[in-house]
């Protein structure tokens, strides 16, 4: 009880929390500054390589390398299988919708991830979280509402395109993180946040590296330091996150996610020139 209490520095929490939604708002601009500049399958593979050197470093020197053994070689397999695929069409995402549209979308994970735990967990939906449910769907029908019907035929693909086929993307980037999480949720519990992590970064980093044969480029400078960041601020984030929740209860981080939205749209705004619609503030 009373490390507990040592713990329990709300404050603290609070600022980690946010720091880390800024990182991993930082790392999805820039993924979209690049947009298909670099193939998406090699801005995976870079990410996945920077993040999991400092994570090989960070547990060096923190909780020892044997941290990264595991038994549970079925269940990183599914866990880290859906966070990959949720990463391409996140990414996919980026290059074809706007910024604070993709973020609203990718929202729908845990209304999913409620959906999904019935048939994986065997859990109960009652009355109240169906109607939370219904809310949240409504919500997100109407920031698509504008780009339903849009054509997918091929078109030039700028910052601000808007593009169905996005829209699905970043559906699918959603659904996928939210059965990440039911995998994550099947798990016995019993693994370290580092090996988790560590073993989504390996098998992202291999599924992405069978993508070389499509086209992969060197990039110039200023992309390389995108790619230096997209990695630094992915692994950062996820790291400073992970100990937001040991000073902090998640009922009072968690709703700081939201503050997510507010960053997206002023990046949208101030770096790709792209302007909310009525429809996005109203589903928001």
């Amino acid at each position: 009880m009373a490390s507990k209490q040592h713990n329990h520095r709300p404050v603290l929490g609070v600022t980690l929390k946010l720091i880390s939604v800024f990182m991993l708002a930082g790392m999805t601009a820039c993924v979209k500054y690049l947009g298909t500049q670099i193939p998406i399958g090699e801005t995976i593979f870079v990410r996945g390589l920077i993040a999991t050197l400092v994570l090989v470093v960070f547990a060096r020197y923190t909780v020892g390398l044997k941290v990264l053994h595991t038994q549970s070689w079925q269940s990183h397999a599914r866990r880290s299988l859906a966070g990959t695929v949720s990463m391409f069409c996140l990414f996919a995402a980026l290059t074809m919708t706007p910024l604070a549209e993709v973020t609203g979308i990718t929202f729908t994970s845990p209304l999913f991830i409620t959906l999904l735990a019935m048939p994986f967990l065997g859990e109960k939906i009652h009355a109240f979280r169906w109607a939370a449910l219904i809310c949240g769907f409504v919500g997100v029908t109407i920031i698509i509402s504008p780009h339903i019907g849009l054509s997918t035929n091929p078109q030039p693909i700028t910052p601000t395109t808007h593009s169905s086929l996005g829209i699905v993307a970043a559906f699918s980037a959603a659904l996928f993180a939210a059965l990440a999480m039911i995998f994550l949720r099947k798990m016995s519990g019993g693994e370290h946040a580092i090996t988790i992590t560590f073993y989504f970064l390996l098998t992202s980093s291999v599924c992405s590296l069978l993508t070389l044969p499509w086209g992969w480029i060197l990039p110039n400078q200023t992309q390389g330091i995108l790619l230096l960041l997209i990695g630094l601020f992915g692994v950062l984030g996820q790291l400073i996150m992970t100990y937001a929740y040991r000073y902090a209860e998640a009922s009072t981080l968690a709703p700081l996610d939201f503050t997510n939205m507010v960053l997206t749209v002023a990046i949208g705004y101030w770096v790709f020139g792209e302007t909310p619609s009525w429809s996005l503030w109203l589903g928001m």
